[in-house]
């Protein structure tokens, strides 16, 4: 890729970062709004991006892999790495539901793919925390946690039946998802 074309994909990327920070949802960004704002050719949108869904997905990527850093270096320092664990799934629960409509698009791919990245995220908090599991044990309990947490994201009104909270109330979100992770870590501390 040649410099000015690093330079218009960067451009795209951030124009639809600060659209959706800015609260705007899937139907209010358009590929000639993005095209205009970042001054390029429209058909660099889908060239670049292939979809303005893959677009989406990658931007949400990018803010939740954000997120999970600031929160796992900045707030946690000196934390153990089950409230290293807790905070980051808050946080990122936090921005899933702030912004709810451009996170499902990104959920909903995230799934398809086995949830691979958000595993992949989690694992080294779960290394530190199940020392004496092997990989694939390790595999399954990132599962345990990240498809739920993806599911409750996607249609929290199913959810808030069946568990009996309010996932958009934040402080009962806090409570239900720490309740969520110390299911799990207490069921497989005690199979270790």
């Amino acid at each position: 890729m040649n410099p000015d074309g690093a330079n218009a994909k960067e451009k795209i990327f951030q124009v639809v970062m600060e659209l959706v920070k800015a609260g705007k949802n899937e139907q209010q960004i358009t590929t000639r709004e993005v095209a205009a704002k970042a001054g390029v050719n429209l058909a660099l949108v889908n060239y670049y991006y292939q979809s303005k869904e893959n677009l989406l997905s990658q931007v949400v990527g990018t803010m939740m892999s954000d997120i999970i850093e600031q929160t796992v270096q900045n707030k946690c320092t000196e934390a153990d790495a089950q409230t290293k664990l807790r905070n980051m799934l808050l946080a990122t629960a936090d921005a899933a539901f702030k912004y709810r409509n451009i996170c499902k698009i990104g959920i909903s791919l995230e799934l398809k793919a086995g949830c691979r990245n958000s595993c992949k995220l989690v694992m080294p908090l779960l290394k530190e925390i199940f020392t004496d599991c092997n990989e694939s044990d390790l595999n399954i309990i990132a599962l345990q946690l990240m498809i739920p947490f993806h599911h409750i994201v996607l249609n929290p009104e199913y959810y808030n039946r069946w568990l009996g909270t309010d996932f958009f109330d934040r402080e009962k979100r806090k409570h239900k998802i720490n309740q969520m992770v110390d299911c799990i870590l207490f069921k497989e501390v005690k199979l270790i």
